[in-house]
């Protein structure tokens, strides 16, 4: 059976948990599969399959799946990962390749204003801030989400704590991107400014087209699409006189970027619900 096949029979067979051994055996399986990154996929999903068969066989003999296991779903899970090591060079790579993202994310809206220069010193400190903040999480988020959902029993407050833990981590971020400033400038302006938008917009919808599931890069994809045209516009010889040298230009401007940010917003939103009704679903 193929990894996929055994998450889709996963999902299938769990809807025959009772609520007791249902909550579990999904505790069990978001801390394995998320301290499970970088490590053997196809091992893991056939110990979730095999444990899940063995709480369905349990519960059929009215036994519940804490008594047939007598430990923790955590300490289970310690035990299965402790015979698969992660593979440090892939945590490595996936860091490099979120800083990247971060910096391509980041980099279409500092070209959104002609005239303006990129803060390149700026990037490369919040970004270094970014890696090690994944090198942490990669340690750390399972147990703590783990933790987070065995002490917490409302799913409002479970919520409400992931996303205050996520606003800390991120804010240091924001705070750099609006109030640091090194003297390590770039300016792109002009055609040269034009080219470089065309060619990063180009870059990054092949690398979009090739994701398989877009639903959470949808409001992303449009928003720097939209920061694009804005820093293509405001390059255009014409325009860029009207757009930044007028009163109603900058007015303007400021509307469409306030609109552009809503919008963001807005599909992210649509987005999450979407994944929740799929997840609800399965």
């Amino acid at each position: 059976m193929k990894t996929k096949e055994m998450i889709e029979s996963n999902n299938l067979l769990r809807e025959n948990l009772n609520a007791e051994n249902k909550v579990f055996y999904e505790n069990l399986l978001l801390y394995i599969r998320i301290e499970g990154f970088a490590r053997d996929e196809y091992k893991i999903e056939t110990q979730l399959l095999s444990i899940l068969q063995d709480i369905l066989e349990a519960q059929n003999d009215d036994v519940s799946a804490a008594d047939y296991f007598g430990k923790e779903p955590k300490v289970i899970a310690d035990e299965i990962l402790s015979e698969m090591p992660r593979h440090i060079l892939e945590i490595i790579k996936v860091g490099f390749y979120l800083l990247l993202t971060y910096i391509g994310v980041c980099f279409l809206p500092s070209l959104m204003i002609a005239e303006k220069p990129i803060d390149i010193g700026m990037l490369v400190i919040s970004g270094s801030y970014l890696y090690v903040v994944i090198l942490i999480g990669f340690k750390y988020l399972g147990r703590t989400i783990y933790q987070v959902n065995t002490t917490l029993k409302n799913k409002y407050l479970q919520y409400f704590v992931v996303w205050l833990a996520v606003s800390v981590i991120s804010a240091p971020i924001f705070l750099m991107n609006m109030f640091l400033k090194t003297p390590l400038h770039l300016w792109i302006d002009g055609g040269l400014g034009i080219v470089i938008i065309l060619l990063t917009l180009i870059v990054g919808l092949y690398f979009f087209i090739r994701q398989k599931d877009k639903t959470f890069i949808w409001p992303f994809v449009i928003f720097l699409v939209g920061a694009g045209v804005m820093g293509i516009v405001t390059r255009l010889p014409k325009l860029n006189d009207l757009l930044l040298h007028t009163k109603d230009g900058r007015y303007l401007i400021a509307g469409i970027t306030m609109a552009l940010l809503l919008l963001f917003y807005l599909l992210n939103f649509i987005a999450l619900k979407k994944i929740k009704k799929q997840d609800k679903s399965h």
